[in-house]
């Protein structure tokens, strides 16, 4: 009983990895190494694996992670696809605490008037869950504008 028990764990985990993978496939994401190679561009490395390139400092003060955000957005993949976007030249407003860890990490390396490209990895993101269009274990882009923030 025991064989057919770890049989079928290990059948499970076979199939949770190969939709992984076939997630990333048909949508032809690449590594960040490859995207970053591709693109030419050369982000300064982060904490916990943070990649960012800052295009505007912004002000001197910058949030913390008890500040409230109120940003412009774009959030992409390594294929270039956009999955999430503030509207328009709408803003979004958040507590920064709340938000994914790439985030807490980037955000707060610029100022009110500032912009950062952020370069996560999946543990900095969505992680092995993933969500909505987001496949398991994705390494996400993100270009930031930092319209302003308070406590």
């Amino acid at each position: 009983m025991k064989f057919y028990y770890t049989l079928f764990i290990v059948v499970v985990l076979l199939a949770v990895g190969c939709k992984n993978e076939t997630c990333a496939e048909e949508k032809g994401l690449t590594s960040m190494d490859e995207y970053l190679e591709n693109n030419n561009l050369m982000p300064q490395n982060g904490e916990q694996g943070l990649r960012y390139i800052i295009v505007e400092p912004g002000g001197e003060e910058k949030p913390n992670l008890n500040s409230f955000v109120t940003i412009r957005y774009v959030g992409m993949q390594t294929n270039d696809e956009i999955f999430d976007q503030s509207p328009g030249t709408d803003t979004r407003r958040f507590a920064l605490r709340n938000l994914i860890r790439g985030w807490q990490l980037g955000v707060p390396l610029i100022g009110a008037g500032g912009r950062i490209t952020l370069f996560l990895p999946s543990s900095l993101a969505y992680g092995p869950g993933g969500t909505g269009d987001i496949c398991p274990n994705s390494e996400l882009i993100f270009d930031i504008e930092l319209v302003s923030f308070n406590e």
